[in-house]
């Protein structure tokens, strides 16, 4: 409309009534452009926005239904996992000395693989209680050097066949009683460690240790290991994520870059937020070579009361703080 304006007005008036017009005229079009380019920016943004809450709720939708695949394919795998099992052991005491030992390593092989099987299964199911806010916890004293001890006895094979180095430190609030679920916080803990073990390369170290912060207890677990790229440490905790090529690691649980579901640290992550905890690993990058290593940090509330006044009661604490006070 400008150029066709200027082209009138230089063809049918003089100079200076030409410029007088354009003078006129221009902050009209300026106007009318800018409000023009605005509605076609808010047009762009609300059909963006419109397409993002569309894909928004096709991913919520997805999510819940890998949820919900997750918890009836664990549920539904329970049953023939107990069916192999009874008749598996059925076998075993019926042929209990009448055979060699080659059937004897062939049941204790079935054996191992469901015990492997169920694992996994449990895993899926704690992962659903976690996603649908399920995960109930079973609050009571704890010592956490009394779990670390435990531990340090269940790892320690898995730690010697590969020449490394356990070293659980005694620090300051480990040997304090604290409430919380023990066989939760065992298998939290107990997932780091494994995970350490699996990233550090035959020969390397596992140390761990920790501190007291006002209202919290850190628990630090510092390996030797391959490390963590910064775009990889928020990654590793979400569910079914895998660092590096998983056609490239190796069968073992607890082998040099064990494959897995990658369901360990997520499941760690829910019951420490559980907890009303957090978690997080610091990492300089990821190197094979050079081996900068990961260290886990786990932040745990000091509770010295039990959230159940019940199990307060039958403790003796309700009767022990009013006598205090």
């Amino acid at each position: 409309m400008l150029i066709l304006t200027y082209e009138i007005a230089r063809e049918d008036l003089d100079d200076r009534d030409a410029v007088e017009l354009l003078g006129t005229l221009l902050p009209i079009f300026t106007h009318a452009l800018d409000r023009a380019a605005r509605f076609e920016m808010e047009t762009r943004v609300t059909y963006i926005s419109n397409e993002l809450a569309a894909v928004q709720q096709k991913l919520e939708r997805l999510d819940r239904n890998k949820s919900n695949f997750i918890s009836v394919a664990a549920h539904e795998l329970k049953t023939p996992l107990t069916l192999i099992e009874g008749y598996s052991a059925m076998i075993s005491d019926m042929v209990k000395g009448e055979t060699d030992g080659h059937v004897d390593s062939l049941l204790k092989g079935i054996h191992n693989g469901v015990e492997r099987l169920r694992t996994i299964v449990d895993d899926m199911i704690d992962v659903s209680l976690i996603d649908n806010n399920l995960l109930s916890l079973n609050f009571q004293p704890v010592w956490l050097s009394q779990i670390f001890r435990q531990l340090g006895y269940v790892l320690n094979d898995s730690v010697t066949s590969r020449s490394q180095t356990l070293n659980i430190h005694d620090f300051p609030g480990s040997s304090e009683m604290l409430f919380a679920d023990p066989e939760r916080l065992y298998q939290a803990l107990r997932n780091i460690l494994v995970n350490a073990i699996k990233y550090t390369p035959d020969g390397g170290a596992i140390t761990v240790d920790g501190r007291t912060l006002p209202g919290f207890l850190e628990i630090t677990i510092e390996d030797t290991g391959i490390g963590i790229s910064p775009d990889d440490q928020a990654v590793i905790f979400e569910k079914f994520e895998q660092l590096g090529d998983a056609s490239l690691h190796s069968s073992g649980k607890t082998k040099f870059k064990g494959g897995g579901p990658g369901l360990g640290l997520p499941i760690t992550r829910g019951i420490i937020e559980a907890h009303g905890g957090t978690i997080w690993v610091e990492s300089e990058g990821s190197d094979e070579k050079r081996c900068p290593g990961s260290t886990f940090h786990v932040l745990l509330p000091i509770r010295t009361q039990p959230p159940d006044p019940k199990l307060a009661r039958l403790l003796g604490l309700e009767v022990k703080q009013k006598e205090e006070s």
